[in-house]
């Protein structure tokens, strides 16, 4: 997500899977360890001078840079990465036309453990690059 927001001109397609958007919201939603720890490495979201910090490594103030179309992959029940992240920047592209694919796999968490779940979301990173990204033409070697 930071790729495609910080260096937006190079991509033909993103996916993001369990993406990772919002600072200061990952850090109110997530597991109790996790914002421990960090805190500890980020600082306190509620704390002025991280203010910049946070919203400079928070994709989420920077969607509006995004170009290509991307594919969100996230876990319903994911402790580190919260669904409801996905769900924001979804509505941040569409609100400004750009494309954007979404699925939640509800019976899921920061990764996905079940195999079919695993089988589809590979699918669809596949269908969806066979979309998005030109094929690339063979390079031919003149010298034998």
């Amino acid at each position: 997500m930071m790729g495609m927001t910080k260096a937006s001109n190079i991509w033909a397609a993103g996916v993001a899977i369990v993406p990772f958007v919002n600072w200061f919201t990952e850090i109110k939603n997530e597991d109790p360890l996790l914002r421990q720890y960090d805190m500890a490495t980020m600082g306190d979201p509620d704390d002025p001078k991280n203010k910049q910090l946070f919203e400079d490594r928070s994709p989420v103030y920077h969607l509006d840079t995004i170009k290509a179309p991307l594919l969100m992959l996230a876990g319903g029940h994911d402790p580190r990465c919260p669904a409801s992240e996905t769900r924001q920047t979804e509505e941040a592209i569409k609100k400004r036309g750009g494309a954007v694919e979404v699925k939640i796999y509800n019976n899921e968490g920061h990764g996905f453990s079940k195999v079919e779940n695993q089988i589809d979301a590979y699918k669809r990173v596949a269908d969806f690059l066979k979309r998005h990204v030109p094929p690339v033409l063979a390079q031919h070697d003149h010298h034998g």
